[in-house]
């Protein structure tokens, strides 16, 4: 028997984050991330949030890392939701007008009234 069958009864057939990780060498996070990229390893899901990933996938990602295998093509995310901190100037601009708006009616109805 090789080392490499011995390897390969050991090894599960499907790994989970942390188990991914420790076998490509990286941290738990930096999986995550890569993952959040687009640019990670194939994986498939078992829920909204258990994500496994093959053996043989972790494998064909380290070889496209070390360029023995044509890298895969990169999905490219949308623009997603603005962030808290940015500001529609649009928006202000409205409410600055329709503020001004108010003010010059009730100014209007005191000098009619």
């Amino acid at each position: 028997m090789t080392s490499k069958e011995d390897e390969s009864r050991r090894l599960p057939a499907v790994m989970d984050y942390k188990q991914a990780a420790e076998y490509l060498g990286v941290s738990h996070g930096r999986l995550r991330n890569l993952m959040w990229l687009g640019c990670g390893p194939k994986s498939f899901s078992f829920g909204k949030r258990d994500r496994r990933f093959r053996v043989s996938d972790l494998d064909a990602f380290i070889g496209a890392k070390v360029g023995d295998v044509a890298p895969a093509t990169v999905i490219k995310r949308g623009p997603g939701r603005p962030r808290k901190g940015r500001t529609c100037f649009g928006a202000m601009l409205a409410v600055g007008l329709l503020s001004i708006a108010i003010a010059a009616l009730s100014l209007l109805a005191k000098i009619l009234w």
